[in-house]
């Protein structure tokens, strides 16, 4: 399997809705300044207080219709990608996980499996990494991150949409609680900053708060199901690889 080919598509499509995002978004904003009559909670009127049914207002909104049609259409231009990608049945049969998400991030991540950059495979934990899951992965004033921020938030949106899921085949909401159940009574081996008030850190000892038992839980899912994406693509790598080997 060419590790480039597969993704080519899924970058182009999910940079197209990124940015049709970005103009839908700003659109929505304007047309809420165009309208709003009421004042800020500085006292000041930041909108022109146009009617609903002004023709500059219905302008826009003409234009804010186009946007979100032309953006449902992107959508399902990448969701139809995934779908026919190499790993699309994988993601297909992952409740809660989603073509449009997954797609995302597979835009960010590249293959899973195959480390481009050096044209070699690299390890789950290599993957872990570049998605800013590894511990000690804080960002630094004034230096560059060594994890993909898109990856980061992609994957963990993905974390968050599995919580939603019920049922017997919601696995990664199973994985999620369990992770909690056995986290319940832990304590911190270091200092926490997440756990302590602004300027006095939870002490070695202390019990982990609520917050940081979900934050741990919801990072726990995400590097599971990047494990299991890493699976797959490394399974269809040597599938390829044979098949290869026997056509020779």
């Amino acid at each position: 399997m060419n590790p480039v080919v597969p993704y080519y598509m899924l970058t182009f499509l999910c940079a197209s809705l990124d940015d049709l995002e970005g103009q839908r978004v700003a659109t929505e904003n304007r047309l809420r300044a165009l309208t709003r009559n009421v004042e800020d909670s500085d006292g000041e009127l930041r909108g022109l207080g146009l009617s609903e049914d002004h023709p500059d207002v219905a302008l826009f909104k003409g234009y804010l219709a186009s946007l979100v049609a032309n953006e449902a259409t992107l959508t399902k231009m990448l969701e139809r990608e995934v779908k026919r990608h190499p790993l699309g049945p994988w993601i297909v049969a992952q409740k809660g996980v989603g073509p449009k998400q997954a797609g995302r991030l597979l835009a960010a991540t590249g293959d899973p499996y195959w480390n481009s950059l050096h044209n070699r495979p690299r390890t789950v934990g290599e993957l872990w990494a570049y998605c800013g899951l590894v511990p000690g992965q804080k960002r630094k004033k004034g230096v560059v991150d060594n994890w993909s921020g898109e990856a980061k938030k992609r994957i963990w949106l993905i974390s968050q949409s599995t919580l939603k899921t019920k049922g017997d085949d919601a696995v990664w909401r199973k994985v999620w609680d369990e992770r909690r159940e056995a986290t319940k009574d832990r304590v911190h081996a270091d200092v926490c900053v997440r756990c302590g008030p602004k300027g006095k850190p939870a002490q070695p000892g202390s019990p982990w708060s609520l917050a940081h038992g979900k934050a741990d839980a919801d990072r726990f899912v995400g590097k599971r199901i990047l494990k299991e994406l890493w699976r797959e693509s490394k399974r269809l790598h040597e599938a390829a690889e044979e098949s290869k080997d026997l056509a020779a």
